[in-house]
This record gives structure tokens, C-alpha cells and sequence, in this order.
């Protein structure tokens, strides 16, 4: 009888473990709008990862999208959302948004005017040194 016992508890134990890994995690995809660099992305990247529940996050700069893993269903997508905003960027839940406005983006590296190309490659003193060697100029 004992034997009969933890045989069928290890059989419950097998079916529970594969029944676990066979279930797809839950998955939410952002729009992000704002990121201009790849440190933006990094910014998006560690707000959304410092949400409770969030197993894995990948940001995407050239589609202006993040896809969030989530390791618990109670993670609610307004929760990232927030996260996003409340690093300085704006999101919402699903396909990327259509862009209503046409402005230029503002620079995301402080003390480096990027208006006129209208983005930033988040490597300003690089940038500066290549400006330096290329025109010779300061």
C-alpha cells in the first residue's frame, strides 16, 4: 500500500511538472512611443523588468514596441504602462499607434541639442570626439 502511495504521488508530481511547463507564460505587447536612442530602450527595458511579476522584456527601438513576459497573470497591463510613463516615455497596450504628431524629437542626453536631426544615439560624448576628429573643430 505504501508503495502503491508514492508511486501515485510521484505520478501527480510528474503531471503537475509538465502540465507547468506546457502552459505558454502570459505575453503583453506595448507600444512605446519617445525612445530615440538605445538608451532609451535601456530606460523602457529596466522600468518595465522593475514591475513585480515580469519575467523577461524585450524593447524593440526600430518598432517603437515592448514585449513583457509575465510570470504572473496578476500583473495587469496598466501596471507597465505606468512603469513606461513614469520613465519618461508614453506607451499603451497593443500594435504600435498610429503618430499624430510630426514634431521633432527632443534630445534624450542631457546637455546635447539633437533637435535639428531630430534623434539621438544615446552616445553623445562619442559623437563629440567623431565631430572633434572629422572638422577638427572643439
Amino acid at each position: 500500500m505504501v508503495r502503491f502511495t508514492s508511486i501515485l504521488l510521484m505520478l501527480i508530481v510528474i503531471v503537475g511538472l509538465v502540465s507547468a511547463q506546457a502552459t505558454k507564460p502570459a505575453a503583453v505587447k506595448l507600444s512605446v512611443t519617445g525612445m530615440h536612442c538605445d538608451n532609451c530602450a535601456a530606460k523602457v527595458d529596466k522600468a518595465l523588468r522593475g514591475v513585480k511579476g515580469v519575467k523577461d522584456v524585450k524593447v524593440d527601438l526600430k518598432n517603437e514596441s515592448a514585449e513583457i513576459v509575465l510570470a504572473s497573470a496578476s500583473v495587469k497591463p496598466d501596471a507597465l504602462v505606468k512603469a513606461v510613463v513614469k520613465a519618461g516615455f508614453k506607451a499603451q497596450v497593443g500594435e504600435k499607434a498610429a503618430k499624430a504628431d510630426t514634431e521633432k524629437k527632443e534630445s534624450c542626453c542631457p546637455g546635447e541639442d539633437k533637435k535639428k536631426d531630430g534623434a539621438c544615439d544615446g552616445d553623445c560624448e562619442k559623437e563629440n570626439k567623431d565631430k572633434k576628429k572629422t572638422t577638427g573643430k572643439s
